[in-house]
């Protein structure tokens, strides 16, 4: 037997035991003289009166754990609990309209009823909404418990997850190599080498910004993007292209920052970009309100994926618990998806 049946199954007899005492003690208050009237055999009574209970008490736990993973507390609690209300309410009304509708017919179809039931059943009635509520408390608390140690997992993981990205942020390739560059174009492009210290100097400066955000608007990363673009294409030369085509309207939309950059990163570590195998990066507006990140495939053999930084920034839109993060080879090409945040 399973924990869940296990548990059912002392539950059911609980109920049935309180149930038989509140029958008992109910019996024991009513006046010598009330009359029962009783159609059936007293031991059918019981056996209904236990079947409809215990249908009362399970039914509503039934709609408790489904509530719990269509609509948990923490999202909305208010809505959750007049849903709730409703259901157990709906439900107890059939679990009490069965019987007596029986008893209905069984009586000549007359709406007097024995006293005696009436008011066991009534009580008993009581009994399992008590019963009902308190398990319901028990298990708000529980999940009220278990989102409090979500949050702190989280937020641990966004710990854990801002560390790594920061790491991919601040490249030393990158740097080693744009260093390297500038030295070349002080030497043979003084104006160039210029320009080029303000765009290393922008990139970096976005960089140590943005680690305090969370999430930063899409026109803000794209200014970035170009100045960290324009590093790459003075080393490397015709050998990258670069589109952009996005609508104005998503633009003030908002996405975690240097997701780009992760993205740009990896287009150029994992594919060959020369004259002759020319590397193309576009970024343009997707349906729904996402971006579509793209690369032409010219895979290099000697450099093994782990698709790390990928993971990453999946994890990220995990924690901030937005949808649509997708990665994947789509006919030829290297295609991401990126949902975007409205402010």
């Amino acid at each position: 037997m399973s924990k869940n049946n296990r548990n059912t199954f002392i539950r059911i007899v609980l109920v049935s035991f309180f149930a038989i005492v509140v029958m008992r003690l109910v019996s024991l208050a009513m006046p010598e003289n009330t009359e029962y009237q009783l159609q059936i055999p007293k031991e059918l009574l019981l056996f209904f009166y236990l079947l409809f209970l215990n249908l009362i008490i399970e039914g509503s736990l039934f709609f408790d754990r489904y509530l719990n993973r269509k609509r948990p507390w923490y999202y909305n609690p208010q809505k959750r609990l007049f849903i709730q209300i409703g259901i157990i309410i709906l439900w107890t009304f059939i679990c009490i309209a069965i019987p007596f509708t029986i008893q209905y017919f069984n009586n000549g179809q007359s709406l007097i009823y024995p006293n005696a039931p009436v008011i066991i059943f009534i009580c008993s009635v009581i009994f399992s909404i008590g019963f009902i509520s308190i398990s319901i408390a028990i298990n708000f608390f529980k999940q009220w418990k278990d989102s409090l140690l979500d949050a702190e997992h989280y937020k641990q993981e966004k710990l854990k997850a801002d560390y790594r990205v920061l790491q991919n942020q601040v490249n030393p390739h990158f740097l080693f190599n744009s260093l390297n560059v500038l030295i070349s174009e002080i030497k043979h492009n003084p104006t160039n080498a210029e320009n080029f210290t303000r765009k290393l100097s922008k990139v970096y400066r976005y960089v140590l910004q943005s680690k305090n955000h969370d999430l930063i608007s899409l026109n803000k990363e794209l200014e970035f993007i170009d100045s960290f673009i324009f590093l790459h294409k003075v080393r490397i030369g015709n050998a990258l292209e670069y589109v952009v085509n996005i609508s104005n309207e998503i633009q003030p939309m908002q996405i975690p920052p240097l997701t780009l950059q992760i993205l740009i990163e990896n287009a150029l570590k994992h594919n060959i970009a020369n004259a002759e195998n020319v590397l193309k990066i576009s970024i343009e507006s997707g349906s729904d309100n996402t971006l579509i990140v793209s690369n032409n495939l010219q895979i290099i053999d000697t450099v093994n994926s782990t698709y790390t930084g990928l993971a990453n920034l999946s994890k990220r839109f995990e924690l901030i618990k937005k949808d649509g993060f997708t990665y994947g080879k789509q006919e030829g090409k290297f295609v991401v998806t990126i949902p975007l945040i409205e402010e």
